[in-house]
């Protein structure tokens, strides 16, 4: 697992939401096979509040720079890992 980016957003106070900023980090990660190697993303979110989700996504692709182009992508966007496994559905469909 190799951290690509990370993205810290800060919430509007006009939100009410518990937590006023957040961390993202995006990895990319190798899944070995016997004879072969796909990449998949995992992403990680650390709220202020201490809370954390984490999304991990093997195999998304067989091509390493096709999956660092995702990641980019999902970090201009600010893609959570609520919402990571849809992104990808739609960008690789």
């Amino acid at each position: 697992m190799e951290l690509i980016c990370s993205k810290k957003l800060e919430i509007d106070e006009s939100v009410k939401y518990k937590s006023k900023e957040l961390n993202l980090d995006y990895y990319l990660v190798c899944c070995e096979t016997d004879n072969s190697c796909t990449y998949g993303i995992q992403i990680n979110m650390t709220k202020d509040s201490g809370e954390s989700e984490t999304a991990i996504i093997n195999d998304v692709l067989p091509s390493k720079d096709q999956t660092m182009e995702l990641i980019n992508l999902m970090h201009k966007n600010s893609v959570t890992p609520v919402s990571a496994r849809d992104v990808i559905y739609d960008c690789i469909a």
